[in-house]
């Protein structure tokens, strides 16, 4: 029947799934609090002008006009959104300012596990904020949020786009191609990296280098395998910077999960800086990303450098999921409903879910339908 059915890429959520989001949802927000950042909402419709801040990523889009002719798109993600609304609403604030969101956004992609096209998002962005400190606190409470989630074997990859732009910017590339090479480094598409680079009309030693940056990842000594770097400023400055963020981060505790990675990109074209993904080994997709985006601000006419993450909350239910235990809860039953009432507000007011048998049914036959539910204890009054 076509009234059961929901549209591809959207789900239901059940009771348990909701659980377990809304109690991550608490405990980011604490973290978050006590950290000094404020929540802020966004609309869920933005003009096409603004989503575009981002860059090229029409294709990914659901698009729509109002009746005044203007071009709406469903927020695809929170960055590009909050920028448009701090350059509004928060220029003369005294910076750097500290924000978090928690967000449905939508991206129309081809959906699979862990790949929907209405997705939550919780993050934080860090406005106002130059320097490796700024970044190092926000990558360091990205960790944090996430082992507080439980989540176990976390690590984050540590990058700086400079690296990467600066090699290409040099280079007689065309764009189109130099878009094409950047994707196969972050897809980590060693064959096809290697076939389209014979083509390009640039240095052997150059060529190297950038193949072998999807192969790059570990601690700082990968950076002495970037053999060309040295013939580029921007490219040795960028390193320098993704050194002094990984020294603050050992300053900061979370060393033991950070990795140098030099394949991570991100697909945004924002990011100007130290660009960072979180993952579990044993999980094929990212978990949370972020890093600094310093020109985005001014496309909406406030120049204001900035940094952030944003956590995938439906993949983060999904690997929690079985992490989850459940909690015990009371069934309270019994012929007399105001001494069953008295003693199901007793047990709540001890911090216990509890339930009222409303179908007034007797002792066996509550005994017979929770036999099966070891999370339920039954209390039945039999008078009073």
């Amino acid at each position: 029947m076509r009234n059961r059915e929901i549209p591809k890429g959207v789900r239901d959520l059940l009771p348990d799934e909701v659980k377990i989001r809304r109690d991550l949802e608490k405990k980011a927000i604490q973290l978050f609090s006590s950290f000094g950042y404020e929540e802020v909402i966004t609309p869920t419709v933005e003009f096409l002008e603004v989503v575009e801040a981002s860059g090229n990523i029409r294709e990914k889009l659901f698009l729509f006009m109002d009746r005044e002719g203007g071009i709406l798109s469903l927020r695809p993600e929170m960055t590009v959104s909050i920028a448009r609304m701090a350059a509004t609403h928060m220029r003369d604030e005294i910076l750097p300012r500290r924000l978090y969101y928690s967000s449905n956004v939508f991206r129309h992609v081809e959906p699979h596990l862990a790949q929907y096209r209405e997705f939550w998002q919780m993050g934080i962005e860090l406005l106002g904020a130059p320097g490796p400190w700024a970044d190092a606190e926000v990558i360091s409470l990205a960790v944090k949020t996430a082992l507080d989630f439980g989540l176990k074997n976390l690590k984050v990859s540590l990058n700086q786009i400079g690296i990467f732009n600066s090699l290409l910017d040099e280079s007689a590339i065309e764009p189109e191609e130099k878009t094409l090479i950047r994707n196969l480094v972050e897809k980590k598409d060693l064959v096809e990296l290697t076939r389209r680079l014979e083509k390009q009309p640039i240095d052997d030693k150059l060529k190297d280098t950038i193949a072998k940056l999807p192969t790059l990842h570990g601690g700082l000594e990968v950076l002495n395998k970037l053999a060309y770097i040295e013939k580029n400023r921007a490219a040795v400055n960028a390193v320098k910077e993704l050194m002094e963020v990984y020294a603050a981060l050992k300053g900061m505790g979370v060393e033991e999960q950070i990795l140098v990675d030099m394949g991570v990109l991100r697909g945004l074209d924002y990011y100007t800086g130290v660009v960072f993904e979180g993952f579990s080994p044993e999980l094929g997709y990212g978990l949370l990303g972020g890093g600094r985006y310093d020109n985005l601000l001014s496309q909406f006419g406030f120049a204001c450098p900035a940094t952030g993450f944003a956590l995938g909350m439906d993949r983060l239910t999904l690997v929690l999921k079985n992490q989850e235990s459940k909690q015990v809860r009371y069934m309270v039953g019994g012929p007399n409903m105001a001494a069953n009432v008295r003693k199901a507000d007793e047990l709540r007011n001890a911090g216990n879910i509890v339930e009222l048998d409303v179908l007034s049914e007797n002792q066996a036959v509550l005994q017979e339908k929770l036999a099966g539910n070891p999370n339920y204890i039954l209390v039945y009054i039999d008078a009073e």
